[in-house]
Parts: structure tokens; sequence; C-alpha cells
């Protein structure tokens, strides 16, 4: 029998050599035209890449001796295979020149922009190793998409490039295959997710679920999927734990992907064997800001486990409930105090990705417990989560911040408003709930000038709760927070949380006995804005003026046959269940 030998590969870190021109060169003409005699960037070398594949001989039965070296070309085949390959033509060069692909604004905006970068997204997204920032051989695809990124958390528009033209120069690049490095190529594919101009009830190819699995796609062929040698050079060693973060960053945009579309992920952790990111993996001096990395991979793991177990409960016996929050409970208990040191009860001091995080968290618990108890009674703890979410997101407003914030937050928003929608049926909490609805809405109306994918919560939002101001208030008491359900909210600043003393004590609510319609049809209320992309002279008006109707022809937003009909707006699979909290 042949015995099966796994090859290694590095993707060398290094600057590489290139006789593209220089990107600071003409700084101050950022409408150059760099010539076509740019060449491609410099592709790896074929003896530094590994088997990424299973060995078919793993599959096709072993009753005869076949191994995977037989069917692995000489030197002189692979020589004749890549070398046409190598280099892209000078009539693809040329068109990449006309359209602009090289085109970059002055180096002090590119600064600006990587600045932007680094503080709003690397945290997310920490996969862009320094210095392939600096040198005279920055890839032209990687600064794109870094600029597209940057652009996207900025709050004014730059007059050197918008959003829409570092996407296009970025999305050509890609797709001719000027970057000849794969993991230069993942990297910028995960970052092109931030453009997501449309939701996802839209077929497109723009969005953030297309460029991960464009991403996913070249991961897999490079073996990124598999835990790189455990040894060697300092330099493997680095790109040993970029690879790490840059697989880990591919599983988190999965899950959260998978949670804000209801779409099956696409990376099961059982065909992988690579180690949980660590420390180890970052480099040192950002302890708080690396940790938070490994938080926020956790949480979002979660996240994508429970909503997998919301719409395949046959097929995921071990992921009962029971497990799952006990899993939430550790991660509050351990991992989301290792990045804060504010002592519980205490919220002055969360940071913007602090914050973001416990959105994350608060999501879970809403989904979790999606369900009504026995009695038809929503759960006191889904309450009490989108009551923090409202206080958070009413803390972005306050400071600004939603432009910060990724397509997901808008995902965040509807998981808060479908749980505060049953709550305005009781007296108690009627009010209150309206008004946190109302902070919710307002957040999604100025997401959905960014996002897409803010339009669908927002309809849903603005239609379910016309649908339930219409009926009576319910004679129940509030639903009771059990004691065992404390501790998942005691390390958090009850600030936040406007409902807390309506559950734990304290002052009492006033309880009214109608609905205030004046304040529900404020919440209800949406303003005229354009949608992404349109111009400025265009209607804009994206929402129906009566809570009736809706611009989906005779689609019943009631009805919960949504794959039925072919759509699938931003968290839409969550809607089966809040009606059945309405009913």
């Amino acid at each position: 029998m042949y015995s099966r030998k796994r090859k290694r590969y590095t993707n060398s870190l290094s600057p590489r050599e290139s006789t593209e021109p220089q990107h600071g060169q003409d700084d101050a003409n950022p409408t150059h035209k760099y010539p076509v005699q740019i060449q491609a960037t410099q592709r790896p070398k074929t003896n530094d890449v590994i088997e990424a594949y299973r060995g078919r001989d793993h599959y096709l039965g072993r009753h005869v001796s076949f191994d995977e070296a037989i069917a692995s070309p000489n030197h002189q085949d692979s020589e004749l295979g890549s070398g046409s390959g190598s280099k892209l033509s000078s009539a693809d060069l040329e068109l990449l020149t006309h359209q602009g692909a090289f085109q970059l604004p002055p180096k002090s905006v590119q600064d600006e922009y990587i600045t932007a970068y680094t503080k709003y997204c690397n945290v997310w997204t920490p996969i862009v190793e320094p210095e392939w920032l600096h040198g005279q051989s920055v890839s032209y695809l990687l600064l794109q998409s870094i600029l597209l990124a940057a652009s996207r958390v900025s709050k004014q528009p730059s007059i050197h490039g918008t959003s829409a033209d570092f996407y296009r120069r970025a999305k050509l690049l890609f797709f001719f295959g000027h970057e000849r490095n794969p993991l230069v190529s993942i990297v910028s594919a995960v970052l092109l997710h931030w453009y997501n101009p449309v939701g996802p009830e839209t077929i497109s190819t723009d969005t953030s679920g297309f460029w991960l699995r464009t991403a996913e796609a070249i991961a897999f062929q490079i073996g990124l999927h598999k835990e790189p040698p455990g040894s060697g050079t300092n330099e493997r060693k680095r790109e040993r734990a970029l690879r790490r973060r840059l697989w880990w960053t591919l599983v988190v945009r999965d899950c959260i992907i998978s949670a804000g579309v209801g779409r099956p992920r696409t990376i099961n952790l059982c065909d992988s064997d690579v180690l949980p990111p660590s420390l180890e993996d970052f480099d040192k001096g950002e302890v708080v800001t690396n940790r938070l990395f490994l938080v926020y991979a956790s949480i979002c793991q979660l996240l994508g486990d429970i909503v997998e177990s919301c719409l395949r409960p046959q097929q995921q016996p071990n992921q009962n409930q029971k497990s799952l929050e006990n899993a939430l409970y550790r991660w509050v208990k351990q991992d989301f105090r290792s990045v804060t040191t504010l002592s519980p009860g205490s919220s002055s001091q969360y940071t913007l990705e602090a914050r973001q995080i416990m959105l994350t968290y608060f999501a879970n618990l809403i989904i979790l417990d999606r369900t009504p108890t026995s009695d038809g009674i929503p759960s006191a703890r889904s309450f009490i989560a989108s009551s923090f979410i409202s206080g958070i997101y009413k803390e972005f407003l306050s400071r600004d911040e939603l432009c910060r914030l990724g397509p997901v937050f808008a995902f965040y928003a509807l998981c808060a408003g479908l749980a505060l929608i049953p709550a305005i049926r009781f007296p108690v909490l009627r009010e209150m709930a309206i008004e946190e609805l109302r902070i919710l809405m307002d957040s999604l109306k100025r997401l959905s000038r960014q996002w897409g994918s803010a339009f669908g919560a927002l309809r849903a939002l603005q239609r379910l709760g016309g649908e339930i101001s219409q009926m009576p208030t319910r004679g129940d008491p509030v639903p009771l927070l059990r004691e065992e359900m404390v501790p998942f909210f005691e390390d958090f600043g009850k600030r936040l949380c406007r409902q807390w003393n309506v559950f734990f004590g304290g002052e009492e609510l006033t309880a009214t006995e109608m609905v205030p319609q004046g304040l529900l049809n404020e919440a209800l209320s949406v303003a005229e804005m354009p949608p992404f992309g349109a111009s400025k002279t265009g209607t804009g008006n994206i929402l129906p003026e009566s809570a009736g109707k809706t611009d989906f022809g005779d689609l019943d937003l009631f009805s919960g046959n949504w794959e039925g009909v072919g759509f699938d707006w931003s968290g839409s699979w969550l809607l089966d269940d809040v009606i059945s909290h309405i009913n």
C-alpha cells in the first residue's frame, strides 16, 4: 500500500516583489491612470501549497493500492499547466486601468481611512497584517477593500470616492484575478462584505453572504480549515496565527449572516481541526482589543448554534435549550467579564465595542425564549433582554454611533422589537414598551440609510405594531422572572433596562386602561428617506402610508408562509414565533 503524505504550505507574509507603480508616486493626482504594463501580484510557488482536500481514497474504497501522490502532476506538467495563468493579459490590465481599478485617493486620505478601519472594523475582523499596508508592494485589491470598509463606518462621505467607487474597483480586481496571494484574496473578500447594499429579500451578488461564501471557497482550497503545523520559524508562527484568525473570522461571519437571514451556515466545524483562537494568535500590546475578538467569536458561535437549533430542531439533538442556556450562562460569567472591568450594575464606562457584544448576547436570550410558555405568556427574560437592547440603541443614538455599526445590527433591533410588541398588551408594560419600540424603529430608520437589510425589519415592526394596537389588553399579570434567571442580567448596568423595576420591585409603574394611540402612532410613523444608492431627487418613500398595506402585493405578514412565496427579509424566520406571542 502507498502511504499518504501531507505536504506543507506557506503563503509568505513578507512584501511581494512587483513592477507596479508605487502608491505614493502620484498622491497629488488621484485620477492618475496607471500604465497597462502593470504586473499581477506574484502568485505562490507550487511547492508552497499543500493538499487541502480530503484524500479521495478515504471514500472511494481501499480495495486497490491508490494514493493521492499518483494523481499529483510532476514538476514539468505543473509548469506547463500553471504558466499561462501566472499573469493577467495585457488586455485585462488595460481594461482594469480604463475602468479605474488602480485609481486611489491621495496618501493622506488613504491613511485617514486606514485609521478608521483600524478603529472600527479591525476588532471584528483582525485579519490584516500591518506590513501589508506599508512598503512598496501594497495590494491594490486589499487597499481598495479597506477603503470600502472604512467608508462604510465613516460619518462624512469623501470627495475622493464613494463606497460604491471603492467596491466597484475592488470587485473588478478580485474577479479579474489581479491578486495572486490567496490569503490576501480571502481577506479582501471578507472586507467586501461591508458593502451589502440590499437586504436578503433581493437576489444580488453584492451581499455579505455572497462574499462570505466566495471567501470560504478559496479558504477550503488552500486548507484554511486545517490546523497549521505547530513549529517552525518566526515567520511560519506568524502565518499560523494569521490563518487561525482568518479561519475563525470566517466562522464568526458565517454565524452572523446565518442568523440575520435565516439561511444555513456553510461551515461545519466537524470538517475542521483548527484550534480555537487565543491571545497567542495576536500581536502583543493590545490585550484588551484582542480579547474582544475572542469573546465576540464565542458569543457569535452560540448565536449560530441557537439559530440552527431553531431552524433544524430534529437534526440538532445535542443542542437542546438547556445546554444552550448553560453555554450562555458560562459566557456571561466568564468570557464577558474578561473584557469589562466594571462592577456589577455599572454601565457608565461601556465602550462602543462592549455594547456591540452585549447586543449579540441579549439577542441570543430573545431567540432562545422565542416560544411562549405553556400558558401562552411570553418569557419575562425576553422582555428584559429587549429592554436592554433598546437602552443600548438609545446610547448609540445619543452618541451618534449608529454609522459605526454593521448590517447585522438591524437584525438585533428586529429581535428586540418582536419581543416588545407582545408587551404592549400588558397594561403595566404598555407605555414603556411603546417608547422602547419607538427607539428601535428610530434606529432602524437611520440604519436603513446605510444598510438595505434594515428596510424589511422596519416594515415588519410597523405592520405588527399596527396589528397589535387593535387587540384588547391582557388580563394576565406581568410574567415573573424566575430567580434562576436573574444571573443572566446581574452583570449589566441596570440603567440600560427601563423595565427593570417592573420585574424586580422598586418604583411602581402606572397602569393605564387604554392603549395610548397617539404615542403608538408616533412610534409607528416612518419618515420618508431615499433607499441606498437612490438619487436625491427620487421620491424615496420606502414604506406604505397605511399600516394595513404593504408594497408586496397580497403577501400576508401573518400567514407564516415566507419560504413559499420566495420572500426572505432579514430576520423573517423569527416572525412565525412572534405571531404566536401576539395571538
